[in-house]
């Protein structure tokens, strides 16, 4: 079973970037997607997700930098290792089929707001999934994980 993630969300810190034996491009992220949550207090949760992306996904995402909005798309992964303490830990990480610039620039110089790629991506992920009940910063802010 493979299970497919499209996600958004602000680079933790500048990708970094590997060349493997063969030559092909690398780079690994972390990415912090803000998810609905009703226990905290803001009503937001943050869920941490790896990024490993190659080739031209690589590219793309080595042109990011630390707190830039990133769409990420591709197949989901669970890793376990022991922590500093001892302890199993866990964490999630998405093979990156897609890498997408969920921020825009505006016309002379100034930082963009949300840019046609956010619309883009939120117009698609209302169409994936139904959202009877949800509130709208719950449609905002979700992440779609498709299992098959």
């Amino acid at each position: 079973m493979t299970a497919q993630i499209s996600a958004y969300g602000r680079l933790v810190a500048d990708p970094q970037t590997r060349t493997t034996g063969k030559g092909t491009n690398m780079a690994m992220a972390r990415l912090a997607v803000a998810l609905p949550c009703n226990a905290a207090d803001n009503g937001e949760a943050t869920f941490w997700l790896g990024v490993i992306a190659s080739g031209k996904q690589a590219d793309a995402l080595a042109k990011h930098h630390k707190g830039d909005l990133v769409s990420v798309a591709g197949n989901m992964q669970l890793n376990q290792w022991t922590g500093q303490d001892g302890g199993t830990q866990q964490g999630y990480q998405v093979i990156a089929d897609s890498v997408l610039s969920a921020r825009t620039v505006r016309p002379r110089g100034k930082a963009g707001q949300q840019g046609q790629a956010t619309d883009a991506l939120r117009r698609a992920h209302e169409q994936q999934l139904p959202t009877t009940g949800m509130k709208d910063s719950a449609r905002r802010h979700r992440m779609t994980m498709i299992f098959s």
